[in-house]
């Protein structure tokens, strides 16, 4: 049976008596609207994607109009990103739908798209345990769906059949080998060196390609095997011993008939290394067998070369009918891998007949993306008036070099400025420089920027956290355009342990700006200005400011706290905290509570969609910044994240809250289907007497009201426009809400 992934019940409690709506404190909706420019004042097309490091992509029908769409899967942070096709005279332009990614499941390590059953609706096949797990494409009416296969492939080993090892690090090669209609699977032997061909008996034993009926058909496919401490390749082993090899495994396969001679070919990327290898099949459907193999593919004067592992795609992305090759990093480390021109695109030439490099940076051109690990503030930088975008980096990649053996690679951080030309209203940034006051010559990594006049001479300076914990200072000797002094490291002796990002924000209401630090540990270190006037004189109060910790201890030892302090309409302190697992953490009661914790309201929160609120979580190693850019009073939030881009969410009305906390005496609702196509049923339990439902639209016009007892009643929202409907109940003296999504 398959797993169908909706909504089936929602618990409501009643807080308090009669028809008091709760709202959240925020609204955001996210928004694609506010314009970029590069420096030469064309426009970035993709500028609020989020970025790309180490990406596999795949065609998939994402909206159901027949045209097969572009899906990537970004393996640093676990990101899906839709592109819709939109066809012009003979190109493809592509639009960023991020709403498409809410209808998958949940997608770890490396996603691979294939129809298995040859319906014309492309399936998944991703890391499950140890394994591979299978959703199939059940999608109706343009409506995206998945349900569950199976979460643990099976295969006969030896008589037995158990899981199909699958390494959370390799892409395995997923194709029809024989010939006969179902997808069969080669891996690598779980310590490499071989390659395991799993043949697919589903045709054979029950007459359809639906089945994942696997057995393990060689231990050596292809008769090579994989060098003991780097990527070479040994053509005609005689595949006998298997000795556990001397370095690390890691590899992607990509299983394609390059030459067009009916037997399928291997093209191999390994961990540590920048190059493809093609490895050219001369044997026979039954019995493969590598003759050859080339080092420099696709061409000796266009070879792959990205470090580190890269992976390949066959996608058509300019609807010339015939599939184009892009190319990506996938090592699973965040700190090997080129991070900027990180999506190859080859295109085929007929009159050479080979592949030639297009594009190093496909799609990614397009996108505000600064590397690894974009960190954004908003700071009027030059006294204008309008709100200016900063963006640092972990660092981009600048060279590769091998240390004993392994891999090692250096990045270097450096500052993004984008200078707001727009309105007060209407904002608009333009990139000014991607170096801002040449910072990236020093070779500090992790640098997060906070800028005050820290000396008092009535200039803005610039502190900056990095990846060691301490503070660095540049004082500002210029203007507008900044000239900074030598640096001054371990500023103050600040030393939070690893990846301080500082802020400068009056806390305490004295007029005076305190510098709060957050760290890799998910807490904010506090310090107090002491001074009378002039310099500041930062004085330490606290490692553990308000309480706040925003690790999951469930997942990660660490946090990757990156404080911002606000003010709400209300004038009180709020903050809004970037986190380790991606999402926005909110906390209130600040004023006056400097000594004591502060209120978690939110521990993630949320966008506003048309289908409803879902959690913002855009990878890992979220950073947010905030500022009312559009002057409508409601704050806005840029948000950056580890594949070194940024997407923005534009403050809007806030949303009603859907569901109370649960309390002792809890009144059970239970709604289905819910989203619903118009009728839906609704259950109360836990009480007695009649109970007095009113349906809603998000303006508050009511819709209809019922009167029901305990037990199931119908309501039908057919007569009603597609969207978000809110619904409240008063029963036995107790009231609540709930939430109903009509498509």
């Amino acid at each position: 049976m398959y797993r169908r992934f909706f909504i089936v019940a929602l618990l409501v409690s009643s807080l308090t008596s009669g028809f008091t709506q709760n709202f959240y404190d925020f609204g955001f909706a996210r928004d694609f609207n506010i314009t970029v420019r590069h420096a030469d004042g064309q426009f970035f097309l993709l500028p609020w994607t989020g970025g790309v490091n180490s990406v596999r992509a795949a065609e998939m029908d994402l909206d159901g109009d027949g045209q097969l769409d572009l899906l990537l899967f970004e393996k640093h942070g676990n990101r899906l990103l839709p592109f819709l096709c939109r066809p012009q005279a003979d190109s493809i332009a592509w639009e960023y739908a991020p709403q498409y990614a809410r209808h998958f499941p949940e997608l770890h390590n490396w996603v691979i798209i294939k129809d298995f059953d040859h319906d014309g609706r492309e399936d998944i096949f991703t890391y499950g345990l140890a394994g591979i797990t299978i959703y199939k494409n059940v999608s109706d009416n343009g409506n995206l769906q998945f349900e569950l296969v199976t979460d643990q492939v099976q295969s006969l080993y030896y008589g037995n059949y158990s899981n199909l090892y699958a390494s959370p690090d390799d892409y395995l090669a997923i194709e029809d080998l024989d010939g006969d209609g179902d997808l069969d699977i080669l891996n690598f032997w779980i310590l490499g060196k071989y390659v395991h061909y799993h043949r697919n008996y589903s045709m054979e034993n029950y007459g359809d390609c639906e089945h994942f009926d696997y057995h393990l058909e060689d231990e050596c496919w292809g008769h090579f095997e994989e060098g003991a401490e780097n990527n070479s390749i040994l053509l005609n082993s005689s595949c006998g011993q298997k000795d556990e090899p001397l370095r690390h495994v890691g590899s992607t396969l990509l299983a394609h008939d390059f030459d067009e001679d009916g037997l399928t070919d291997l093209l191999l990327g390994d961990i540590d290394f920048p190059n493809l290898i093609l490895l050219r099949n001369g044997g026979t459907v039954s019995d493969a067998h590598i003759v050859s193999q080339d080092t420099l593919f696709p061409n000796p004067l266009q070879p792959v070369w990205l470090y580190s592992m890269p992976v390949a795609s066959f996608v058509d992305v300019n609807n010339d009918g015939k599939d184009e090759i892009l190319v990506s990093p996938s090592d699973p480390s965040l700190n090997k891998s080129q991070d900027i021109n990180s999506l190859w695109l080859y295109q085929y030439d007929e009159e050479i007949e080979t592949y030639q490099k297009v594009s190093e940076n496909f799609l990614q051109a397009d996108m505000v993306d600064v590397g690894s690990g974009a960190l954004p503030v908003l700071y009027d930088w030059n006294g204008d008036g309008l709100t200016d975008l900063f963006v640092a980096n972990y660092g981009s990649y600048d060279s590769s070099t091998y240390i004993n053996g392994f891999l090692t690679s250096y990045f270097s951080s450096s500052i993004s400025y984008y200078k707001n030309i727009g309105t007060s209203t209407s904002p608009e940034f333009r990139l000014i420089t991607n170096d801002f006051g040449n910072l990236k010559s020093n070779g500090y990594v992790g640098l997060a920027p906070a800028f005050g006049d820290i000396d008092g001479d009535g200039v803005v300076d610039l502190l900056c956290g990095s990846q060691d914990g301490t503070i660095l200072f540049f004082k500002n000797t210029g203007d507008t355009i900044p000239v900074f002094e030598t640096v001054v490291e371990n500023f103050a002796g600040i030393d939070v342990g690893d990846y301080s990002v500082p802020q400068l924000f009056d806390i305490s209401g004295d007029g005076r700006l305190a510098l709060m630090v957050g760290n890799r540990r998910g807490r904010i270190a506090y310090w107090r200005d002491e001074a009378a006037g002039g310099a500041a004189d930062f004085r330490w109060v606290t490692d553990t400011l308000g309480g706040v910790d925003v690790r999951d201890a469930e997942t990660s030892f660490f946090g990757y706290c990156v404080p911002r302090f606000c003010k709400n309409a209300a004038n009180e302190t709020i903050l809004f905290c970037g986190t380790e697992q991606g999402t926005i953490s909110y906390y209130d009661l600040i004023d006056n509570h400097l000594s004591s914790s502060f209120r978690l309201k939110e521990t993630c929160l949320n966008e506003t969609t048309d289908e409803g609120l879902f959690q913002i979580g855009e990878g890992i190693r979220t950073a947010p910044a905030l500022a009312d850019l559009n002057g409508d009073g409601f704050l806005d939030m840029v948000v950056g994240n580890f594949a070194g881009g940024l997407s923005l969410f534009l403050g809007t009305v806030p949303p009603p809250v859907a569901v109370s906390d649960v309390t002792a005496d809890a009144i059970l609702l239970r709604l289905f289907p819910n989203p619903t196509s118009g009728l839906f049923e609704l259950q109360l339990e836990n009480g007695d007497g009649q109970a007095e439902i009113c349906i809603a639209d998000l303006a508050g016009h009511v819709l209809l009201r019922r009167t029901c007892g305990a037990g199931r009643v119908e309501i039908n929202l057919s007569a009603f426009p597609s969207g978000i409907y809110i619904g409240t109940y008063r029963w036995q003296n107790r009231s609540g809400s709930f939430k109903i999504v009509k498509q």
